[in-house]
């Protein structure tokens, strides 16, 4: 049995760069527990045992899904006011994908094994600039002549 994967749209984030940053920023949240890598939902997925059974988060950003994240764990959790949400914490490794177009979506959907990006490396902050970093057509131009 394939992992089952969740597809999120990075709502303001206009690069892989961007969400590094961005997830550089939560390592000091309550929620962090060490890694900085996580979001959070309103509900619990149905299928959390599936996606902890080696699923990931694919990013969309810029129209795009550029990388994924490894998720470790989902919890159900209480905020101050006694309201449940959902914690997803995810592997820091931002994994840049070959970029797959995508609209952006609301909140989150599943994403099967099979329609899954491949994985292209691991993002480094200092030195890469992503696939999806260039222009979509031009990134289309590449994928199709091979050389992404």
């Amino acid at each position: 049995m394939h992992a089952v994967n969740v597809l999120r749209t990075g709502v303001g984030v206009e690069s892989v760069q961007h969400l590094y940053e961005i997830q550089q920023t939560h390592r000091e949240s309550v929620y962090a527990s060490g890694s900085g890598a996580f979001i959070t939902t309103r509900g619990t997925p149905t299928r959390a045992n599936e996606i902890l059974n080696g699923g990931s988060l694919y990013w969309i950003i810029k129209q795009q899904i550029s990388v994924r994240q490894k998720i470790e764990n989902i919890e159900t959790l209480k905020d101050e006011s006694g309201k449940k949400f959902c914690l997803i914490t995810m592997h820091p490794d931002i994994i840049l994908t070959v970029p797959a177009p995508h609209r952006h979506i609301q909140g989150w959907r599943y994403l099967p094994h099979e329609k899954a990006p491949k994985d292209f490396k691991i993002f480094n902050p200092d030195a890469d600039v992503s696939p999806a970093d260039i222009d979509p057509q031009l990134s289309k131009e590449l994928r199709e002549a091979g050389l992404l």
